[in-house]
């Protein structure tokens, strides 16, 4: 049961999208608990106070209203009716004018409702012109786009580029987080008597998702098998830039990210033997020690669990991404084999969009020489030698300072131009 100090302190720190996460995955505890109601309460207050006058345009602020009239109106959290008013006219205020004219309808007494009924009034006969125009090139060009991305992620052989329906709909997830998880919705299409091949129910998914998200799906899927079929990838981007959007949606930032202080950390490495292994756990562990929060399948992963999920989940929302590497692994990455293969496909794909600005990988040698263990393509990055046990504490020490951003040696400021002598 969630503490509520803890999120207190969360409204304190003005960590708006954790606790509502927190509002969705405790709600069972947060209806039976007075003090977490009072706290639930006290951050609805805080946040719409917060937000008054922040710019509309504030992307973050837009994607936790969603949320909010997502949980509201899912009967996950139950929003008292002035707060409810409160929400929908802060979404008219932000949203793009198509979508603020459905939300002004909810409230239309509302003096900001009232303008943009009116407003949608005037403009409406433009409005659908302009949409049919729209959908007309959506429908001649969806099905041509479809066809040539289930091609690209249908190869059974290839582990990198398959997209069986876990991870398919896992996918989704990342941008509709509230979408059915792969066995609720098979379960949904039985019940309604639909088709639970993977080609069609994949492109009743994608037709039926917003046009945002039903694009950042499809990019998301891109940058994923990018690196193992360009031409393809391209062929498809090619479409979607002409026919439908200029807008790219990247999910990996090239800028090097600002350090938590708690800073999260993904380890990636291969099950060699039971000494690896446990060589592992002990760096997992020590990192923990020294305030790291590691991600490990050790310490997540039960029987259950969706492995494709948590790789792509972990490898998403960490800070840094320790890659252990040894000659099995190389093995299994350029092979694309098992576990290893699947997060390396992951990984690589950040690296090709962002070969020359590497900020979340730290590569790790523990076996073998860079060659024998490191695959060709991540063999440009500097890494960390962690071969030698008698120069542990030393190499360890270099692995955090890079984590914690603490470089041993820094560059001074630049001072001012000396005051040079002359002479009469």
């Amino acid at each position: 049961m969630i503490n509520p100090e803890n999120l207190f302190q969360l409204i304190f720190n003005e960590k708006w999208t954790e606790i509502l996460n927190l509002l969705y995955t405790e709600k069972a505890d947060i209806v039976s608990d007075p003090i977490l109601i009072h706290a639930a309460a006290t951050f609805e207050q805080v946040f719409f106070d917060k937000i008054e006058g922040c710019p509309t345009d504030n992307e973050e602020i837009i994607k936790n209203l969603d949320t909010l009239y997502l949980l509201h109106n899912g009967n996950f959290y139950i929003l008292s009716p002035e707060i409810y008013k409160i929400l929908i006219v802060e979404l008219v205020k932000r949203k793009p004018f198509s979508e603020a004219y459905n939300y002004a309808k909810i409230f239309p007494e509302e003096e900001i409702c009232k303008q943009v009924i009116e407003e949608h009034g005037n403009l409406e006969h433009k409005i659908e012109t302009k949409s049919v125009l729209q959908s007309e090139i959506i429908t001649l060009n969806w099905i041509e786009i479809y066809n040539r991305l289930f091609e690209l992620i249908n190869d059974k052989t290839d582990t990198a580029t398959y997209f069986p329906g876990p991870r398919f709909i896992d996918t989704v997830r990342q941008f509709e987080p509230y979408f059915p998880n792969y066995s609720q919705y098979i379960e949904l299409r039985n019940q309604e008597g639909k088709s639970t091949s993977r080609q069609i129910f994949y492109y009743d998914i994608l037709l039926n998702l917003k046009e945002q998200s039903r694009q950042n799906v499809i990019n998301r899927i891109l940058e994923i098998v990018k690196p193992f079929q360009v031409e393809k990838v391209q062929d498809i981007i090619d479409l979607l830039d002409n026919k439908i959007s200029k807008k790219k949606n990247v999910v990996f930032k090239d800028k090097k990210p600002e350090v938590r202080d708690k800073p999260k950390v993904f380890i990636s490495y291969s099950w060699d033997d039971e000494s690896h292994k446990q060589w592992v756990l002990n760096l997992a562990d020590k990192l923990c020690s020294d305030g790291i929060d590691v991600i490990l399948d050790r310490y997540y992963l039960q029987p259950g669990k969706s492995l494709s999920h948590f790789v792509e989940n972990s490898i998403s929302t960490s800070d840094r991404i320790i890659i252990v590497f040894t000659p099995n692994y190389k093995l299994k990455a350029d092979k694309r084999a098992g576990g290893v293969g699947y997060e390396y496909s992951i990984m690589n794909a950040e690296l090709y969009n962002n070969q020359t600005t590497n900020e979340k990988m730290i590569p790790v040698l523990k076996i073998g020489s860079k060659e024998e263990s490191i695959p060709a393509f991540m063999q440009q990055f500097i890494h960390i030698d962690l071969r030698n046990e008698d120069n542990f504490n030393n190499s360890y020490t270099d692995l955090i300072r890079e984590i914690y951003n603490e470089p041993a040696i820094r560059k001074p400021q630049l001072g001012s131009k000396p005051i040079f002598p002359t002479t009469n």
